[in-house]
């Protein structure tokens, strides 16, 4: 058997970049009897596939394809069937962003409709490449992977693909995220300059993450607890510039290694989003012993389970409330999330992959 994924999306940092990662990363152990064939698209980060490839010891196909270009070969004009370039295999597992041709069967992985369901949300550019790659996909993929089921109702809704052809599979969490230590917490928050009780958000910053509304929560917040910081971080993504006020910290793109001792220090983790296909973080922040708040909307309920508060996003009153019932709750909270979160694993999450792939390869 012989299968080749699509890895060109892991040198970006994002939460589908995680995915990616962790998700071959466990194929590739998990099932070593399978001929694994690695390809990637880049320009300038070529390095980082080259030793994700070397450390797993497979076979790999890199070429320096700029994404806009592939973009315009394989979403656009959809020429260049891709066994062209990686040679024959019996299943190809494609990734977020390119849909290439291919007389080979072909999985995809779907993690959100944010370009088609909140097109104001992103730009266009980016909207009209997802409205052609998710076309493609409903032509040409045998089967679709999503990541959660309200991922999977989108796709029956707004593209009208059957269910019976999409799997769910939620997302795993890494062995790094776990409860850390005081002194860990304390390097981590001299490292960063956070003084004092803090509450966390991680996220890109733009307007569908909704920190405009959570910074007016904090503002509501502070009345009560006026030594409170709130930390935001994540990468700079679009939109208007925040209007931030006393005692918010912003610290950009966060090392991984940083992630787990920064989760760990926080009273509470809060994800306000208006969309997310899964919402990695929220796993992350339970795994680490922080109580989550997060929206009542999209995926997000299907993560945290009764393990968090939910609350709804377009209103700054019921985010403050959400947050100050977790820090008065935070014992019961931390311990719910912690059992939550040990039902997400990558072993699992290959697991189903590798069913979904037989299910193509044995119908």
């Amino acid at each position: 058997m012989k299968i080749a994924i699509d890895i060109s999306q892991i040198v970006y940092g994002t939460g589908v970049s995680v995915y990616t990662e962790n998700l071959v990363k466990t194929l590739v152990k998990k099932y070593s009897q399978v001929d694994w064939v690695l390809f990637g698209g880049v320009f300038r980060k070529k390095k980082i596939i080259e030793d994700f490839i070397e450390n797993l010891q497979v076979k790999g196909v890199i070429k320096l394809f700029p994404p806009k270009l592939a973009d315009l070969v394989w979403n656009k004009l959809h020429i260049f069937p891709i066994e062209n370039w990686i040679g024959n295999v019996d299943l190809i597992h494609s990734s977020d962003w390119a849909e290439p041709p291919s007389k080979i069967p072909k999985i995809t992985t779907v993690h959100d409709l944010v370009p088609l369901m909140y097109p104001e949300t992103t730009t266009s550019l980016i909207k009209i490449a997802h409205e052609k790659r998710l076309s493609w996909i409903k032509k040409e993929s045998k089967r679709i992977i999503a990541v959660s089921e309200s991922t999977k109702n989108d796709l029956v809704k707004h593209l009208g693909i059957k269910a019976n052809r999409i799997d769910v599979t939620y997302e795993g969490v890494e062995d790094i995220y776990y409860p850390r230590t005081h002194n860990e917490i304390e390097r981590i928050k001299y490292k960063y300059q956070i003084d004092g009780e803090y509450l966390f958000s991680l996220s890109t910053l733009e307007p569908r993450k909704n920190q405009g509304k959570l910074i007016e929560a904090f503002k509501r917040i502070r009345l009560k607890y006026p030594n409170l910081k709130l930390v935001l971080g994540g990468r700079v993504g679009w939109g208007d510039e925040l209007k931030l006020s006393e005692n918010i910290i912003t610290l950009g793109y966060i090392p991984t290694k940083d992630l787990p001792a920064i989760f760990s220090g926080s009273l509470v983790y809060i994800l306000p989003s208006l969309y997310e296909g899964f919402g990695l973080s929220q796993l992350q922040a339970m795994s680490c012993g922080t109580p989550v708040v997060t929206s009542n909307i999209s995926s997000m309920p299907e993560v945290v389970g009764d393990a968090g508060l939910l609350v709804n996003p377009y209103k700054t009153r019921d985010i403050a409330e959400g947050i100050i019932t977790a820090i008065k709750d935070r014992k019961k909270l931390i311990k719910r999330g912690l059992l939550r979160a040990k039902t997400f694993s990558w072993d699992l999450v290959a697991e189903r992959t590798f069913n979904s792939y037989k299910s193509i390869l044995n119908p």
